[in-house]
């Protein structure tokens, strides 16, 4: 009968407490969380579709197309599906919640390996709570931890080589290396990178690291045996990568270049830190081993070096997603906490069990054997000692240290990244039940990647550029951003516009900055057609109008070489009216005009009035007001013709509105004509250290532009989105929308038609005219 060790115990029993944390955190709902997991199921689906198999194309995702997902986990889990019969959205929180679980054992061996048991243990327990590899399978980044899994159990086999014969060893890290190689591009490029930055260290100086240059050969090889084995599948996606996408990694695509740099770069009090750490790894292999350098520290220094130093990859023009390589930072940062705790444990042991044997053993009483007393009572008060001490550690660390997760902090994360509820499924159902298999739908970033997934229906998904990874992927996001806010948009570089069109009153329109430091145009300026009246007399009665009770006659974008309008006219039995955005080619302000006219003599127009949202502080100067925002430093400007023209601040606070009236004297038609400008200032701290000269500085910005206007700065090209060209272009069928504000902009459209509703979701049919062009 074979012994198993109290020690074996324990660790089996951390493994299976980790298996369960892993998979009520993931089932606290019923459906798994994360959005990403409607991606694996629709590459899961792209690959077992009948006829030849293509590892680069999902037929779902993004509208299809380009795919460079690295299959090995989707091919394990259609397996598993095949075998089971199971629901793809429980196999997938099932397997990963057991590779997840996995890296438990495979830290324990690698700690084991470098620096002992005890710490191996511990570290089991920490990487048990580890919050981020948790949240990893919570946002649903299934095929990064499968492969994370992988790194310490190759690590441990090189530490371990003479534990096995040569072709054990080749043959299992070749095996191991290969799965890393076909589950996740940028885990195995680190993984690489750790190990033959290892190796060139170790050749550099073998004596002092007591390692052969045979053994260095043997993780060479085992690398070579990996690339070997999927050579297959490298041949085809390489290519890909260094082809029409190298772009994406290198700053081709600048708007996705330009979004990772306003938004996932770290800070650098976290790099400082995270890099210095890395070298207490030498101060615990002194402790441990006696020396400063030997394989483990090398191994372990380089394993963490290798993902900060990656953080700063813009530096020489990566582009990445930075946050990602945090992942492969946080199993060392959790082994040098363990080997903390064992270090700490140990210390206070020892001078707790030298106290209390100098108070407690009386030699006089067994003068015959004072040594063996001494140590059999020194063995007992230090390992239990030692015990309580690491108790306290680790239960310090659960509640204490933010990279271990709580069960209640673990419900605040699941919560935040649940996606999926019963009427969300429900509409999933419905469309793959009740539409065309080639059916192109519009949702929004996290729902869509679901639908596209587990209704195998080409799918455009809102998704934000610093989280795309494919350039294909840009464009069909953009669409569905823009279709899902708005109807049109026109940007110039210098200054955006959006206009929500003639069927809901929200931005009617919006003027954003196009700011120096952010790829993200700021919302600056806006009206809503909801809340701006006209007032009429009719014979001698008097009506009031807000523009939504108006009904919208047409909507349409035209577009020059030099400028781009926007025109939406409006109507009821006594009122025409006509708005007009025009955006020109390198000016930052764009003219708004609107023509209001009756055609009936027995009706005349009093007055207008304009509610306008502005954030900022108002400043006045003639024929133009101003509003500074100085916390993100943006300056607007509103250029007029002060005779038709009585404004009223409503609020100073920011954000703050401002009542635009004009006053028609009973007229029946009369224009207006305003232009709008939004952009940068400068920050520098000097300007705004006193009122009087921050205020000179923008007066003289707000009077060089009233004079200057309408300078011409830039040749730029204007681009712009008009909803009903989209629709056409991309041969967009349907559109799920989960944001019930934004119903009536579909609603009321004659070009949508409501389809399906629930709780959760309003999914819209188009129009078939909308495929003609304007």
């Amino acid at each position: 009968m074979v012994k198993i060790s109290n020690k074996t115990i324990l660790l089996l029993c951390v493994f299976a407490f980790a298996l369960i944390y892993r998979l009520l955190t993931l089932h606290l709902d019923y459906y798994p969380p994360g959005a990403d997991i409607g991606l694996h199921n629709s590459v899961l689906h792209s690959i077992t579709l009948s006829g030849e198999t293509n590892f680069q194309w999902n037929y779902y995702h993004m509208g299809g197309g380009l795919s460079l997902t690295f299959p090995g986990y989707h091919i394990f889990a259609s397996y598993i599906v095949l075998i089971t019969g199971l629901p793809e959205y429980l196999v997938f929180s099932l397997t990963i919640a057991l590779f997840s679980s996995l890296i438990v054992l495979c830290s324990f061996l690698i700690t084991k390996a470098a620096w002992g048991l005890s710490a191996g243990l511990i570290v089991a327990f920490l990487v048990t709570i580890s919050r981020f590899d948790i949240e990893m399978l919570l946002w649903g980044g299934y095929p990064n931890s499968a492969a994370l899994m992988l790194i310490p159990l190759i690590f441990y086999f090189y530490l371990q080589k003479k534990r096995f014969s040569s072709f054990s060893f080749l043959l299992i890290t070749g095996l191991l290396s290969a799965a890393i190689f076909l589950s996740h591009s940028l885990t195995s490029v680190i993984f690489v990178i750790i190990t033959l930055s290892t190796i060139l260290i170790l050749i550099i100086i073998p004596k002092r690291m007591l390692i052969a240059k045979k053994q260095t050969l043997f993780w060479i090889s085992s690398l070579i045996i990996g690339l070997i084995i999927i050579s297959p599948f490298l041949v085809n996606i390489i290519p890909a990568y260094l082809g029409k996408n190298s772009g994406t990694f290198t700053g081709g695509v600048s708007d996705i270049q330009q979004a990772l740099l306003s938004t996932r770069i770290l800070p650098i009090e976290w790099i400082i830190p995270l890099f210095c750490s890395a070298f207490i790894f030498l101060l615990f292999s002194k402790k441990y081993k006696g020396k400063f350098l030997t394989i483990s520290s090398i191994l372990f220094l380089i394993w963490l070096l290798v993902p900060v130093i990656s953080t700063q990859g813009y530096l020489i023009g990566l582009y990445v997603d930075y946050n990602r390589f945090l992942y492969f930072v946080i199993l060392p940062i959790i082994i040098l906490f363990g080997l903390g705790f064992d270090h700490a444990s140990n210390f206070f042991s020892r001078i707790i069990n030298n106290y209390r044997s100098a108070k407690k053993l009386d030699y006089s009483k067994k003068p015959t054997s004072p040594k063996k007393q001494k140590n059999f009572i020194y063995r007992i008060f230090h390992n239990n000692i030692y015990g309580v001490f690491v108790l306290f550690f680790l239960i310090l660390s659960f509640f204490a240290l933010p990279i271990f997760l709580t069960p209640f902090r673990g419900r605040t994360i699941q919560s935040f990244y649940q996606v999926m509820n019963d009427p969300g499924y429900e509409t999933i159902s419905w469309a793959k039940e009740n539409t065309r298999n080639d059916s192109v739908f519009v949702s929004d970033a996290h729902y869509g990647w679901w639908l596209s997934g587990f209704a195998q229906r080409p799918t455009l998904s809102a998704v934000d550029p610093q989280f795309l990874t494919l350039e294909r992927e840009f464009e069909p996001a953009q669409v569905a951003n823009n279709l899902l806010d708005t109807n049109y948009v026109v940007d110039n570089g210098l200054i955006q516009v959006r206009e929500d069109g003639g069927y809901i009153g929200r931005h009617n329109p919006m003027f954003l900055a196009k700011l120096n430091w952010t790829y993200f145009p700021y919302p600056f300026f806006h009206f809503n057609n909801a809340e701006n009246t006209i007032l009429v007399k009719i014979d001698k009665r008097y009506e009031l109008f807000d523009l939504m009770q108006l009904e919208t006659t047409e909507m349409q974008i035209q577009n020059s070489s030099n400028q781009v309008s926007v025109q939406i006219k409006k109507s009821n039995d006594y009122l025409n009216y006509t708005q007009n955005i025009t955006v020109y080619s390198g000016v930052r302000f764009v003219d708004l005009s609107i023509i209001l006219e009756s055609d009936l003599l027995n009706v005349s127009i009093i007055n207008a009035n304009y509610l306008l949202h502005t954030k900022g502080e108002l400043l006045e100067i003639e024929n133009s007001v101003g509003f500074i925002d100085e916390g993100s430093k943006v300056l607007g400007q509103i250029i007029f013709d002060e005779n038709q023209l009585r404004y009223t601040q409503v609020t100073v606070e920011n954000p703050s509105g401002f009542y635009l009236t004009y006053l028609f004297n009973e007229k029946n038609n009369l224009k207006i004509d305003l232009s709008f400008g939004v952009f940068s200032v400068s920050d520098d701290p000097e300007i705004y250290q006193t009122e009087e000269s921050r205020n000179n500085y923008l007066m003289q910005i707000l009077y060089s532009n009233l004079l200057s206007y309408p300078e011409v700065l830039t040749n730029s090209t204007i681009e712009f989105f008009s909803y009903s060209e989209a629709i056409s272009d991309w041969n967009i069928s349907y559109v799920a929308c989960r944001d019930f504000a934004i119903l009536p902009k579909f609603v009321a459209d004659p070009g949508f038609h409501l389809v399906f509703i629930n709780d959760e979701v309003a999914v819209f049919r188009v129009n078939s005219y909308f495929y003609k062009k304007e």
